[in-house]
């Protein structure tokens, strides 16, 4: 049946509309008071993604959406009219590594509201870094075109996948503090705004800018059609216009009007009947009303409405298992659902007072449905809880990274400030630096510098990363310890310079250990927070020349520590001639870390953990809690699979910290998977986290939990010898997806096909191979807006570690000619899912769910079965 047909079969059975339905509320919600300047257009100089700058202007909209940075300044009462006869509009056409040349083919106009992750003081971006060095080698009596890069008036608006724009405010009329105290007000005001809407309201107001070119607040059929392209439903053109035809005589348009075009609350209803009416097949969420509450009413009449009683009782807590939510907290649900602005033909009920809190409707227990609040990911366990942040450090999962100044791939992508700002808002709580000699100032002051050493890699200063981290630090004043894993190569004179640094810029920040304390457990992070800890190496009373016993956590070196005779535990495992061969053709003076006799005191005096070689667990369990394993990832896969050693190493990991890194051979920065190593309890996973894969995911899904506040206590099987995991068998049924997006946010091009991938990571209670399963559903031709998967059975998993394995859900874009598209996903640590049907939000390859992505979700059923229930099935 043609949506036409439908729509016109539906006409009967739906009520009347309203010529006039009632304005927007959100769209009017932006009423916070900003500096008139910023209406009219301030001067500004924008920063470009090669350091070059250009005089600009900021402009933001009448409706205060809209933030636009345009070569010249708007007339008058024109603000982001004709706009794309003079700039390419909007953003996130293409989205590309930070960093890349690639930047510079997509042309920034403009910045919705709803695209912003955050807005930064100073210059703390890759692109400031540029022009910062653009502008030093300009800075002389003679160069007259040299731009003063005051710190003061810079700032950057972050937004769709850690883009950034970068801006100085160079107008007398207005202050940076004020233009961003501005935007962040609106900002805030705009994430109240949005949890009093449904979905199709922020999705359609989120488009509206781009389709309404003229700024008449109506859109015609053609720019319909340029809506439904957007939020990817295809429609042939005669059926859009009848249906445009049709729907607008029935509100009592005639020609003329309609040709002038419908308004953004018409487009909204429209939006609904599309989505009510668009297929022949049974929708999830109706047969779901149906099944739990009944197709008719008490008084005969079809099922319009639910109570909060009957939905407390047949769905919350016979369905979704959640016995402890009460009578109240379902009323407040329900009031909730009943104040979100919804298109006006689901506006049936009326609901408000009293009234509001024992009634809803379908539209909005679909709203439910598919809502934060019914997420699968159990919200208990991602918010924060404090009270679990008293234990050793030890005994937490901890969020890392690995060569994080890196942009993109090991040879030869830039260094940046930008990636260690990206990798603590994103909850990272270790970061690397490769320290090596730098030069020195004209006073002989030693600058050291941080890069991948050998490589091609561009080079930052220290003293750089430290200032950003310490401007992190200073907005983030509740963040829990930092660790700094110093790779250090610099000589003694440049080591005494990265303290005079770490010092003076970190101040009571640093954490100095106490040499006392050093054989008792290790602090919590609660005794820790705000402070900066330093990994690297200790001047202990060891031989000096015993090469051995320190730790390197270079790509490199991890090939001579595999290739020479490894004793572990007791025990010597003895490599091939070819492989001693093939190491000793690079000198361990060129590849490895500073001998132990050339660290430098004052170094060592702030340093807690001391990095050791893997030698025998028993005995380094014995040492002092500041000793800290590292090790690369294959040699992490061999323990695991070895259950005598694993067995220690959890013990070791109980009491001690370790630390796991990628094998050198992954040069084009790709990642390993943390299952393995989570699974023995080591805490420190170092990922590269500039890359978006299936398992930097897993990461993004794991510390989810604990409010991301990057520290996950680890499960009592890996805390308590008597404690084991209990088997669970899990059962997914993908039932509908709403909202989904295009590929990488994209705008334009073709609505998409998009299909879900469930994978299951696992590994076995004592150790082994790690284990993946995946299904995958069929695509559904050209529909991301309200996609249907029509399942006959459900895909199945058996758990064998549920304490550590994690669900990942994965939408992709089938693509018959080329490589499927990621466009979005989400992970689930499976201790943290809850059965019934339940929401999957997905999140952007960024981990992000602003833009385009700020309401995309999937509607599964899940069930769990633990123990001797497995059996069953």
């Amino acid at each position: 049946m043609s949506l036409s047909a439908a729509s016109t079969k539906s006409t009967k059975s739906t009520n009347s509309i309203k010529l006039q339905p009632p304005p927007s509320k959100f769209k009017e919600c932006l009423s916070d008071v900003v500096p008139k300047a910023m209406l009219e257009g301030i001067s500004v100089v924008k920063v470009n993604a090669n350091g070059k700058t250009k005089s600009s202007y900021l402009t933001l909209s009448a409706d205060k959406f809209t933030i636009y940075i345009t070569s010249n300044k708007f007339k008058a009462g024109k603000v982001g009219k004709n706009i794309m006869s003079s700039i390419r509009r909007p953003l996130l056409l293409k989205v590309t590594s930070i960093g890349s040349n690639d930047d510079e083919s997509e042309y920034e106009g403009s910045i919705d509201i709803g695209s912003i992750e955050r807005i930064q003081r100073g210059q703390n971006t890759l692109r400031f870094e540029l022009a910062r060095k653009i502008s030093n080698r300009l800075a002389s009596p003679k160069a007259s075109d040299a731009v003063d890069m005051d710190e003061e008036s810079s700032f950057s608006i972050i937004y769709g996948g850690e883009r950034t724009i970068d801006l100085m405010i160079s107008d007398d009329a207005v202050s940076r503090d004020e233009v961003v105290n501005a935007l962040n007000n609106l900002f805030n005001t705009y994430n109240k705004a949005i949890l009093k809407v449904g979905n199709d309201v922020l999705l359609l107001r989120h488009i509206w800018t781009d389709v309404d070119r003229d700024n008449n607040n109506s859109i015609n059929a053609i720019e319909l059609g340029n809506i439904l392209n957007r939020i990817n439903f295809y429609m042939k053109k005669s059926d859009l216009d009848h249906m445009y035809t049709k729907f607008g005589k029935m509100i009592g348009l005639d020609r003329s009007d309609r040709r002038k075009g419908v308004s953004f609350e018409v487009c909204l209803t429209i939006l609904h009947k599309i989505k009510r009416d668009s297929t022949w097949q049974i929708k999830p969420v109706r047969q779901i009303w149906f099944d739990l509450f009944g197709e008719y009413m008490n008084n005969g009449k079809p099922r319009s409405k639910v109570s909060s009683e009957s939905f407390l009782k047949k769905f919350i807590w016979q369905k979704q298992g959640e016995s402890q939510v009460t009578a109240e907290d379902v009323e407040n649900t329900f009031k909730h659902l009943n104040e979100l602005e919804y298109a006006h033909v689901a506006s049936n009920l009326h609901l408000n007072g009293e009234n509001a809190g024992k009634y809803i409707d379908r539209d909005r227990f679909e709203a439910y449905l598919v809502s934060k609040e019914n997420d699968i990911f159990d919200p208990e366990k991602e918010k924060f809880d404090q009270d679990i942040m008293h234990s050793s450090l030890s005994h937490y999962w901890i969020n890392s990274s690995h060569n994080t100044y890196l942009t993109g791939d090991q040879l030869k992508s830039r260094s940046s400030v930008e990636m260690y700002m990206n990798a603590l808002y994103r909850g990272c709580r270790c970061l690397e630096l490769d320290c090596f000699d730098g030069y020195r100032n004209p006073d002989g002051t030693p600058v050291p510098i941080v890069y991948h050493g050998g490589t091609m890699t561009s080079k930052i200063l220290f003293s750089d990363i430290i200032s950003g981290i310490k401007f992190f630090l200073t907005n983030n004043p509740g963040c829990y310890p930092l660790i700094l894993s110093l790779e250090n190569h610099c000589s003694l004179p440049f080591q005494d310079s990265m303290v005079q640094s770490l010092v003076s810029i970190f101040g009571d920040s640093l954490y100095v250990p106490d040499e006392s304390s050093l054989f008792e457990p290790l602090p919590s992070p609660e005794e820790l927070k705000g402070k900066v800890l330093i990994k690297g190496k200790r001047l202990t009373d060891m031989t000096f020349d015993n090469q051995e016993s320190y730790d390197s956590d270079s790509d490199d070196d991890s090939v001579i520590i595999e290739d020479q005779e490894q004793k572990v535990d007791g025990s010597v495992h003895t490599n091939s001639p070819k492989s001693v061969k093939s190491a000793s053709k690079q000198s361990i003076s060129q590849i490895s870390s500073t001998s132990s006799s050339d660290i430098s005191s004052k170094l060592s005096r702030i340093t807690i953990f001391h990095g050791i070689r893997l030698g025998s667990f028993e005995e380094n369990t014995k040492k002092s809690k500041d000793n800290m394993l590292s090790f690369d990832e294959s040699k992490g896969r061999r323990l695991c699979r070895h259950p005598h050693l694993r067995q220690q190493w959890v013990k070791y990991n109980k009491t001690h910290l370790s630390r796991i890194y990628p094998s050198a051979k992954r040069i084009v920065s790709s990642n390993f998977s943390p299952i393995t190593g989570w699974s023995t309890g080591c805490q420190l996973m170092a990922l590269n986290l500039q890359t978006s894969d299936q398992y930097r995911r897993l990461n993004d899904g794991r510390f989810r939990q604990n409010g991301d506040s990057g520290y996950v206590l680890k499960p009592p099987s890996l805390l308590n010898n008597d404690i084991t995991p209990t088997p669970v068998s899990l059962s997914i049924r993908v039932l509908c997806g709403t909202c989904l997006p295009k590929p990488r946010g994209y705008k334009r091009g073709e609505c998409i096909d998009p299909y879900v991938q469930v994978n299951l990571y696992d590994i076995p209670r004592k150790g082994g191979k790690e284990l993946v399963t995946t299904y995958s559903t069929h695509h559904v031709h050209r529909n991301g807006f309200n996609p249907i998967w029509v399942q006959d059975h459900s895909f199945k998993f058996k758990v064998q570690n549920p304490d550590v394995a994690m669900l990942q859900f994965s939408v992709w874009d089938k693509d018959v000619a080329s490589t499927d598209d990621f466009v979005g996903g989400s992970s689930v640590p499976v201790s943290c899912i809850r059965e019934g049907y339940r929401s999957v939000q997905i999140f952007d390859a960024n981990n992000k769910r602003n833009g385009a992505f700020e309401r995309a979700s999937l509607l599964v059923e899940v069930k769990l079965k633990k123990g001797q229930e497995i059996k069953m099935w």
